[in-house]
């Protein structure tokens, strides 16, 4: 059982972390537009990247200083280019913009492609799954290494159900123009911070 607490705790505490993933999810459920469908694609992922990990492929990347440091900097960069976008967001004034309660309707193919995106193409969520949590589980006797990532699961579904579904609440936070404009602009500035933050703990020593 301890190995499955010790899963659980990882892994809530990287998926708690500010990322790409979060922003999202908070940003499509203030919008009120398919946010458990996102949530289900990021939950699937973290399935796959785990697993992929725990089998033996994160012990091997954390063991090369030069793979690490690549997937550093490509973090940075897509962070960086998340951050531009949000920032484009906030400008276009004429962006669609949505009432209390109306949703977009954004078609499942376009929520499940950029879920995908988000996760598969996202390098910091490879570094956090794949790497920690894989290099983590991997010392562990086979038996053990199915609990902890059993309990590393059990935490990527409780936080990103729970962040989906809480998000909703604040949609009246958005329901005028300059709102969500503001919204947008702490996206970017906190993408911004996190780019930042990475490339001083990789590079800064």
């Amino acid at each position: 059982m301890l190995a499955l607490v010790n899963g659980f705790i990882l892994c809530l505490g990287l998926v708690v972390s500010i990322g790409p993933q979060n922003m999202e999810i908070l940003r499509v459920g203030l919008l009120n537009d398919r946010v458990g469908l996102l949530a289900s694609v990021f939950v699937i992922c973290d399935v796959i990247l785990i697993i992929t990990g725990a089998l033996g492929v994160g012990s091997i990347i954390a063991l090369n200083r030069g793979i690490t440091v690549a997937l550093t900097l490509l973090t940075v960069m897509f962070l960086l280019f998340l951050t531009f976008q949000a920032g484009r967001r906030a400008m276009n004034e004429g962006g669609a913009i949505v009432s209390l309660g109306e949703q977009q309707n954004t078609r499942p193919f376009d929520m499940v492609k950029r879920g995908l995106g988000l996760s598969f193409l996202n390098p910091l969520a490879l570094l956090e799954t794949v790497v920690i949590l894989g290099s983590t589980a991997a010392p562990y006797p086979a038996n053990h290494r199915i609990l902890f990532v059993a309990g590393a699961l059990a935490a990527s579904a409780i936080w990103f159900y729970g962040l989906a579904y809480s998000s909703r609440w604040f949609s009246a936070c958005i329901s005028k123009p300059w709102q969500r404009c503001i919204m947008e602009c702490v996206v970017a500035v906190i993408l911004f911070i996190t780019a930042c933050w990475l490339t001083l703990r990789t590079f800064g020593g």
